[in-house]
């Protein structure tokens, strides 16, 4: 094997302190197995963290101009450095001094003189501790990832693109209590495409896959202000569901959707307009309590039935009686 994955795994180790001697002894007892770094005053150790991103950090507390507390201090409150391990390396050893090295996030407390196999275990620990730390937080932001992609799944029709019939279900729930809430307008909009089975036994099925995603497509720019919810409802129906909209203005939005379809000219032989077309259904208005889920569904269900008996390609509007 070669060296070069040893050398990427070597942890990388900040020594800050403002005697040579100190560090000479940290530095022979760390070289075999780690990186050393050095720095010989508080403010050029926040240089060098800031350059070189050490896993670990032992600090010295004695020292001029900045001395080690504020070093930590200052490190802790980076968010990014803000998890990186600090280890006091003095040779003050009374407990209030450790208790306030450990209270500014500090790790460990290592008192002088040096004791070589002490600090070379201790370091050990603490770097396998921010390993595992470090993968630990990587694993979660990866499932984290994961069950985001999982969720619009769960929400979203693989073929087309926009929500599927589950969504749709949740989101016409939530949307008839608000209107109702609020008394304001609701409406929902039913499509169907047009002679849609004799247009996957002419042309096939991979055919009828696109002709669909394009269908999705189009609902897609057509319906982009917040709220609006655009589903494929079930094979070729496709539903949009419109907050704040009022049944006469969902007419005219629908329509526009019939005209962009039709403008697309997508070749239909066994559709009397020899291309492919849409018939469309639009159920709302005010909303009450008596305008449930079912009947926003029924009222535009019903008029999307009288746009396909009245010859297809065109939009109906319930009028509620």
């Amino acid at each position: 094997m070669s060296e070069e994955p040893e050398q990427a795994a070597r942890g990388k180790i900040l020594i800050v302190d403002d005697t040579a001697a100190n560090i000479e002894i940290l530095y022979k007892i760390l070289k075999g197995e780690f990186d050393v770094l050095f720095a010989k005053s508080g403010a050029d150790g926040m240089r060098m963290v800031r350059e070189h991103t050490p896993d670990l950090v032992l600090l010295d507390v004695m020292m001029p101009d900045m001395d080690g507390y504020e070093v930590c201090r200052l490190l802790k409150r980076d968010p990014a450095t803000a998890r990186m391990p600090v280890v006091f390396v003095t040779a003050m050893g009374n407990d209030e001094d450790e208790t306030r090295g450990l209270e500014l996030g500090a790790i460990d407390y290592l008192t002088k003189p040096i004791r070589p196999p002490i600090v070379l275990a201790r370091v050990r620990n603490h770097l396998e501790l921010k390993r595992r730390g470090d993968l630990l937080e990587q694993l979660s932001a990866e499932l984290a990832r994961k069950n985001l992609e999982l969720e619009v799944l769960a929400r979203e029709d693989g073929l087309t693109g926009v929500a599927n019939r589950r969504h749709f279900d949740e989101a016409l729930r939530s949307e008839v209590q608000r209107a109702t809430r609020n008394g304001r307008n609701l409406s929902l909009i039913m499509c169907d495409i047009d002679r849609f089975k004799q247009f996957n036994d002419l042309y096939g099925h991979l055919a009828g896959d696109s002709c669909l995603q394009l269908v999705g497509e189009l609902l897609r720019k057509s319906f982009k202000r917040a709220g609006e919810v655009v589903a494929r409802y079930g094979g070729e129906e496709f539903a949009v569901i419109l907050p704040d909209t009022s049944a006469e203005l969902a007419g005219h939005l629908a329509e526009r959707l019939r005209l962009e379809l039709m403008g697309q000219a997508l070749p239909h032989a066994q559709s009397e307009f020899g291309v492919v077309t849409m018939s469309l259904g639009v159920g709302g208005g005010l909303a009450t309590r008596d305008h449930n889920v079912e009947w926003y569904i029924c009222s535009a269900d019903g008029a999307l039935y009288r746009s396909k008996a009245g010859g297809r390609n065109r939009v109906s509007v319930w009028e509620d009686q």
